[in-house]
């Protein structure tokens, strides 16, 4: 008997295969890896912060985020500078270009999920967001919930 929970266990491999696809072809409006991208909106998203902070945000080690935050700064899309508070503190910050691209991202991304959703409803879209954001809830509920069991 198939339960609900097998039918989202059997999709999930499907799911996760066909967004890496829409993920790739993001990736061809951008001239940034997947990786310098999810960093670069990382730290959009934190605001200015250190690189210890960023790399628990990324779950990476300390190293990893410096070497990619080298690389977008190389880039012109990070800054660094010294904290006002102790001048041996470094501060890591999206420049205006990197912001700019995220914005182009974005675009990008919402103009292909219109093309891809264009044959769907008014409901059946609110449908279909209710349900994914029901699914980020859970799962960021149970992501937030494992680290505090650490």
């Amino acid at each position: 008997m198939s339960t609900p929970i097998h039918t989202i266990a059997q999709l999930y491999p499907r799911l996760m295969r066909a967004m890496g696809h829409l993920r790739g072809a993001v990736d061809e409006t951008m001239d940034l890896t997947y990786n310098q991208y999810k960093t670069l909106l990382s730290l959009s998203d934190m605001g200015p912060c250190t690189l210890n902070a960023l790399s628990r945000e990324l779950e990476v080690a300390t190293s990893s985020a410096s070497q990619m935050v080298d690389r977008l700064v190389v880039m012109g899309l990070v800054e660094r500078s010294t904290s006002d508070g102790d001048r041996r503190s470094i501060v890591l910050t999206t420049s205006d270009q990197g912001e700019k691209l995220l914005e182009k991202v974005k675009e990008e991304i919402l103009r292909r999920y219109q093309e891809l959703f264009h044959h769907l409803g008014p409901g059946e879209q609110s449908n279909l967001a209710g349900a994914i954001h029901t699914l980020v809830r859970i799962l960021e509920k149970a992501i937030h919930g494992e680290e505090r069991g650490m």
